[in-house]
């Protein structure tokens, strides 16, 4: 899945549930990331006003 795939469907699991986690975010990702993709995908989640928090 691309980053902005990974990012698409982070928000809208964020936008049901008010949260991400991180087990979430790592199934959506399925394979090792970028720092720079990490990045970006945590400041989209965060402009979107999604949490991402540990379970």
């Amino acid at each position: 899945m691309s980053v902005p795939d990974i990012i698409r469907r982070a928000n809208e699991i964020g936008e049901r549930n008010g949260k991400i986690t991180f087990d979430e975010l790592n199934q959506l990702c399925g394979r090792e990331l970028d720092p720079e993709d990490i990045e970006r995908i945590v400041d989209a989640l965060s402009e979107a006003g999604v949490w991402l928090e540990a379970e």
